[in-house]
């Protein structure tokens, strides 16, 4: 019935095609993909109440679905409901902030706002800026106070492709100042398979990396679930150690919100295995507000020696205007044998 709706719809007979997905739903009233062909087959068939209807429903049951956000973000750009699709956009960039093709459909939204013709040339990204402050206490009896500040930028370059560029100083106090450079690139090979490459480096460094190659994908799997694969290698000058993450990503309908959950698998600088977790949960509670938290314990690498950390974080991000949000972060880290730290973080993030 999918497929014949789908040849219907090819064809521009919305009529049949909704006819065969109403038939679906009455069959399968929460599937999020008959909802979101029936929702998009109602937007173009201009009966847009009924579409962003289908469409709210939908993503209120698979909220981790960018695809069934998207199509919403449409049904309430034709039907005039400007304001509310910038709203929904606002919602998903909070989830993936270089997603090209929310930008693209930003750039439709400001063009018709501006009365301004689209322009291929035209590129879509944002800003991000960053600071907090930690009270240490390290493990030798002295407390100190760190700092760090950062910023990024990112912008499509292509269709679905995001670069990124990061640059971020920490000090550590009695002279140990770091600075952090990163390069990204994302690309979705299709809407349910994306992947990531990173490189970064630390001149002089005196704890993090000299170097350092990461690289992602994560594939959409059928409902509410997402595999997640990352890899990443080390060089710490006269050591270096590689680290294997797969997880999974599950949304959850009644908090619209998702669950994350990762295996770390290390090989440190002695070539020894060692293993841990992370888990972080996100809901979001409408008008591009994001809560999100989670904890871990892992082997963590710093200045070439690695040791057990115990962490966790809680946080809130919210929008503070038609282009900007704010996002407010407490955590708290103790690595073994090393430190205990308490702190806090606020992020501003632009998109233009």
């Amino acid at each position: 019935m999918i497929r014949e709706a789908a040849a219907a719809r090819e064809a521009r007979d919305f009529v049949r095609a909704i006819r065969l997905l109403e038939s679906a739903r009455a069959d399968h009233p929460d599937d999020p993909e008959i909802l979101r062909l029936l929702g998009t087959n109602y937007a173009f068939a201009k009966r847009y109440d009924e579409a962003i209807a289908t469409l709210s429903h939908a993503r209120d049951v698979a909220p981790g679905d960018l695809d069934i956000r998207l199509a919403l973000t449409r049904a309430y750009f034709w039907a005039g409901r400007s304001g509310e699709a910038e709203s929904e956009l606002r919602g998903i960039e909070a989830h993936d902030p270089g997603n090209a093709e929310a930008a693209a459909l930003s750039r439709q939204i400001d063009a018709t706002a501006t009365g301004a013709v689209s322009s291929s040339e035209s590129r879509r990204g944002g800003i991000a800026l960053w600071s907090s402050i930690s009270d240490v206490s390290l493990a030798s009896g002295d407390d100190r106070t760190w700092w760090t500040a950062g910023a990024s930028i990112y912008g499509t370059v292509a269709p679905r492709t995001t670069l990124t560029a990061q640059v971020e100083r920490e000090a550590r106090g009695r002279g140990l100042i770091d600075t952090y450079l990163l390069a990204r690139v994302d690309h979705g090979f299709s809407p349910s398979l994306r992947a990531y490459l990173a490189v970064a480096g630390t001149p002089n460094a005196d704890f993090r990396e000299h170097w350092s190659l990461r690289g992602g994908i994560e594939g959409d799997v059928g409902g509410p679930v997402t595999l997640l694969l990352d890899a990443r290698h080390a060089d710490y000058g006269h050591t270096n150690v590689t680290a294997l993450e797969p997880g999974a990503r599950l949304a959850i309908g009644p908090i619209r919100g998702s669950a994350t959950i990762r295996m770390i698998n290390l090989w440190d600088e002695t070539n020894h295995y060692r293993s841990g977790w992370s888990g972080r949960l996100d809901s979001e509670l409408g008008n591009g507000m994001l809560l999100f938290g989670g904890a871990a314990t892992y082997p963590d690498t710093q200045a070439g020696v690695t040791r057990r950390l115990h962490a966790a974080f809680a946080g809130v991000q919210f929008p503070i205007g038609d282009r900007w949000s704010l996002r407010l972060t407490g955590d708290y880290e103790k690595r073994r044998q090393s430190y205990e730290r308490k702190g806090a973080t606020v992020g501003l993030q632009m998109r233009f």
